[in-house]
């Protein structure tokens, strides 16, 4: 069993009043599914032997991250934004409620039949067709600019992208102090965003970035880029953030994805060169992640768990390989 502290157990009567609500039948089954570490999550078919999915998100008493609160309004924006897109299929939504004087808060969408890029096996030239098209997705996601601000919606936009950025740092780490979290070579961390923050200046434009294109949140359909799912964590701000999720492909080196970038280059309004100035915003982008997967454990799991050393170390060597390679471009 699990030691996750943040998913709800939620009883098939409960499910049933969400649908009911909602004007979308009987429940006919409901199965729990796999993966994720925030929100409970139902693959359910009711009596007209419609597929949908339902988000519980975790108590609202339970503590979370700062950027975390209110995810499932977060992520009901996000699909309204995405819902224009012309590459590739997001979930329709259904139903929600995002109250947090209710005692759940929830996301009923659209079930979308494929195969996670994750489990998928895949030529290498099928690999490269999925790449080029998601970079396609990728620009199109980035065209979205209709934003006054930056940063995260639930915790309120900020006028320049280094405020937002700033804002974000010192907050997940303010959430790990508040659990006595050891965060590594923190120090370092403070010293090179200080170094390199004039830089974020360049982002003079609030864009829509995903933020969570990891293969997981990617569905193929016949090998080929179907639909793209789990936006909750989406933000306006830096286009570089986007590209450290493709890092389980070409770890650390994204710019090395050769169809990837074709593919973002070929309708991109906005060309990425990767010059020196966006290669330290990367890696500034890759410090928040990186203090992200860092103090998150310490609000999933108890520390005596293996999920959390699991956890811990991996964001510990991540930091420690993005300070590395910061580090070049700094004294460059």
């Amino acid at each position: 069993m699990s030691t996750n502290k943040m998913k709800q157990d939620i009883s098939l009567s409960v499910l049933s009043d969400f649908f009911q609500k909602h004007s979308l039948g009987t429940i006919q089954r409901a199965e729990l599914m796999t993966g994720g570490e925030f929100n409970s999550v139902w693959k359910v078919i009711t009596d007209s032997l419609q597929k949908y999915v339902i988000k519980i998100a975790p108590q609202v008493n339970v503590k979370v991250l700062t950027y975390e609160h209110n995810l499932i309004q977060s992520e009901v924006y996000a699909y309204e934004k995405l819902a224009r897109l012309k590459t590739v299929h997001v979930p329709k939504i259904y139903g929600y409620n995002w109250l947090n004087s209710e005692p759940y808060q929830y996301l009923i969408m659209e079930f979308i039949e494929g195969e996670m890029l994750w489990n998928a096996k895949l030529s290498q030239e099928e690999m490269n067709q999925v790449m080029y098209k998601l970079g396609q997705t990728m620009a199109e996601i980035h065209s979205i600019k209709d934003m006054t601000g930056f940063g995260y919606i639930q915790n309120g936009l900020k006028k320049t992208w280094r405020d937002a950025y700033l804002s974000m740092i010192n907050n997940i780490i303010n959430d790990g102090i508040a659990k006595k979290a050891k965060i590594p070579y923190l120090k370092e961390i403070q010293k090179l965003i200080n170094q390199n923050l004039s830089i974020l200046d360049e982002v003079d434009s609030p864009v829509f970035v995903h933020f969570d294109l990891w293969a997981g949140n990617i569905i193929l359909n016949n090998n080929q880029l179907y639909a793209i799912i789990d936006c909750e964590r989406a933000m306006f701000g830096d286009v570089m953030g986007e590209f450290i999720s493709l890092d389980y492909i070409t770890p650390f080196s994204v710019e090395k994805n050769k169809s990837l970038i074709e593919g973002y280059q070929s309708i991109a309004n906005d060309k990425i060169e990767f010059n020196r100035n966006e290669m330290i915003r990367l890696y500034l982008m890759r410090l928040y992640l990186g203090l992200i997967t860092n103090v998150e454990p310490y609000y999933r799991y108890s520390t005596l768990s293996v999920e959390f050393y699991r956890k811990y170390n991996f964001s510990k060597q991540y930091l420690k390989t993005t300070i590395k390679e910061l580090k070049k471009y700094t004294n460059n």
